[in-house]
């Protein structure tokens, strides 16, 4: 069974999968990859070098947050950075659906409904904070409002990522209530997937 996690930027999408994880999904996080290839692909690297500039470290990897003052509030660039991660992305995250043993897979996905990947899940489910919340965690990772409606012009509303999404899961109190919804999300599709003690879909009639 697989589920895919969405949400706005700073909406604590990644804590919700984390929790997940460790409530007994195997996880996978879109930005985990992009870590991954900014680290260990030289031809990502290559490519993104060459649109952006010398946005590396002194380790000669990408710098992100080099590399996210040259695109954020510049939605031309943006495009053209999601140009390059996007198919790299949604492969590795095919591959690692593909041979995962888990009888849950999550994985999050910032753009699922943007772009047009819910299909390819058995759940959707979206992460909605109240907006007083998401702009102060916003802030606390240094993204101004200037910068924040830049990465907005390229996704839909949290309302509309709720209304697409199949489970609406609520981000409005401690950590320790995000964790137990957490774990009775996990608890509720395996009901609904008829999922055994053994991993395994129990077959009907």
């Amino acid at each position: 069974m697989t589920i895919a996690v969405t949400g706005s930027f700073a909406s604590g999408k990644s804590t919700f999968t984390k929790m997940l994880g460790e409530a007994g999904a195997e996880t996978v996080s879109s930005d985990q990859i992009v870590h991954d290839l900014y680290a260990g692909d030289p031809e990502t690297l290559r490519r993104v070098t060459e649109r952006f500039g010398d946005v590396t470290d002194e380790a000669g990897n990408v710098d992100r947050k080099k590399l996210g003052g040259a695109v954020f509030g510049d939605a031309e660039a943006l495009r053209d950075l999601e140009t390059i991660l996007h198919p790299l992305v949604r492969k590795e995250t095919g591959r690692r659906i593909q041979s995962s043993e888990s009888e849950v897979f999550v994985a999050e996905i910032p753009l699922l409904f943007e772009a047009g990947r819910e299909e390819a899940f058995d759940y959707t489910v979206a992460v909605l904070p109240s907006e007083s919340r998401r702009r102060e965690w916003s802030a606390a990772r240094g993204v101004d409002d200037s910068s924040l409606r830049g990465i907005e012009a390229r996704q839909f509303t949290a309302a509309e990522k709720a209304r697409r999404a199949d489970i609406v899961v609520e981000n409005d109190g401690t950590l320790e209530h995000l964790e137990k919804k957490a774990v009775d999300l996990l608890t509720r599709v395996r009901q609904e997937r008829n999922i055994g003690r053994d991993g395994n879909e129990e077959k009907q009639g």
